[in-house]
């Protein structure tokens, strides 16, 4: 009888200590979205959880090339960009104050996802980030999150996303 209450005893007390270790290790992705905003100047973490959360189409004036972007609060991300074809490809991003304060934003890609050796990581102040957007629609209306080609290539010139539901035969 002793050895039964000490294994139940022994029992609990081994599986407090597994939730307990499975909330500190999941602590981490509960946060996250806080964690990216971490050390961001209040006007530049506004400025960032604007563009989270939404399907943004971006194009800036100096390469040209469209690219619809869905950014996640956590730090992740999709993008189906132009240069890539139908490809829909995953981005890890990370905002920071950027040397004057108004804020800077970069997208990881990795290499692989993208057919180059090497990961690449694009950044910019968010002024330029902000100037290059040309139009937004809350959440993932284009389900990027779920696919990894889209139906048809994304066109080298795009406008707006009216032009995108027309590309994917949504009116």
């Amino acid at each position: 009888m002793a050895v039964t209450i000490w294994n139940a005893t022994g029992l609990r007390l081994t599986l407090q200590r597994f939730l307990a270790a499975g909330a500190v290790c999941l602590l981490p992705l509960i946060f996250s979205a806080s964690a990216q905003a971490e050390g961001l100047n209040e006007q530049v973490s506004q400025r960032i959880e604007q563009m989270t959360g939404k399907t943004l189409l971006f194009r800036n004036d100096t390469d040209r090339i469209p690219q619809l972007e869905f950014l996640r609060p956590d730090g992740t991300g999709v993008v189906w960009s132009a240069a890539l074809g139908d490809k829909v490809v995953p981005v890890a991003w990370t905002a920071s104050n950027g040397d004057d304060g108004k804020g800077a934003f970069c997208l990881l890609f990795k290499g692989s996802d993208i057919g180059i050796a090497q990961d690449l990581r694009m950044c910019d102040g968010l002024d330029v980030i902000e100037a290059g957007i040309r139009d937004a629609r809350d959440g993932d209306p284009y389900s990027l999150t779920e696919v990894t080609r889209m139906q048809a290539p994304l066109p080298q010139v795009v406008n707006d996303l009216a032009e995108v539901d027309q590309l994917l035969g949504r009116n």
